[in-house]
């Protein structure tokens, strides 16, 4: 992208961020800077030149991309939560990497997303797009899953299990890793499918290229919830399909350097020692 002319400061209201938000804002804007507000973000006409500033934690990042995704315009995250894993800058440097943001010391890494098409029995279909993973997991009163799995239109088996998750490379230090899912560098064009406790031994994650097309049916009586990014976003029932492909929307995620992604791993999560 060339030269930022507005920015946009994204934060959850309700969560103390207001008052570094509103100086954040003041300091933008005696940079000369256009500032827009989350709101003015969804009914934006023109977004040339925008970046997403995002304030929180992971879960407000993700929240502000899915803004950014639809406007194509770059999203840099500020670790105010606990974990920041998906945040580049830390609280104490905000206006600093404002500051080099503003002089276009930066670089844009472009990242895969996934889409998921929900289908009824009846024919009625819902379209939803997830940045970090699409969870289906079983109520709790209900029995567990069974999910016939086809891949490309062919039949790749049967599974028994309390849900799963379908993972992009983003997503895969999240819900994915805790289930045993591998971790995928970040750039990478896959996507993963992991059970949530299978009846199976041999049930063990399976990473699928840009090109195929994951489907699963439900098989079972009882209700599953879908949530899509930790967001619930539909109740599934027997003889519902899923359809799960790359979608053709990238997400853009602005860094003031070229992030190691090793390095993170290591210091958020402990992975290499």
């Amino acid at each position: 992208m060339g030269k930022i002319a507005k920015i946009g400061i994204f934060y959850l209201e309700n969560n103390g961020i207001e008052e570094i938000a509103h100086e954040l804002e003041a300091f933008l804007k005696n940079k000369g800077v256009k500032v827009l507000t989350a709101s003015e973000l969804k009914s934006i006409k023109n977004a040339r030149g925008l970046v997403i500033m995002s304030l929180g934690g992971d879960g407000t990042f993700l929240r502000a991309s899915h803004i950014g995704m639809l406007l194509n315009a770059p999203v840099i995250g500020v670790n105010l939560g606990n974990l920041g894993f998906l945040t580049d800058v830390e609280a104490r440097d905000l206006f600093d990497a404002a500051n080099e943001m503003l002089k276009g010391n930066f670089i844009v890494e472009k990242r895969m997303t996934i889409k998921l098409v929900l289908t009824k029995p009846s024919g009625k279909s819902e379209e939803f797009v997830a940045i970090n993973d699409f969870v289906l997991h079983r109520e709790l009163s209900s029995k567990i899953l069974d999910l016939g799995i086809f891949v490309n239109g062919m039949n790749a088996g049967f599974f028994r299990s309390d849900g799963l998750v379908v993972s992009t490379a983003t997503g895969s230090t999240a819900y994915a890793l805790s289930l045993g899912g591998p971790i995928i560098t970040p750039t990478s064009n896959v996507y993963s499918l992991i059970f949530i406790a299978p009846h199976r031994l041999t049930a063990r994650p399976v990473v699928f290229s840009e090109l195929d097309r994951l489907s699963i049916q439900i098989k079972s009586s009882g209700k599953a919830r879908l949530k899509r990014d930790g967001e619930e976003i539909a109740l599934v029932s027997k003889f519902d399909r899923l359809e799960v492909f790359k979608n053709k929307n990238l997400l853009n995620i602005l860094h003031l350097k070229k992030k190691n992604f090793f390095e993170v791993l290591n210091k958020k999560f402990g992975w290499g020692g």
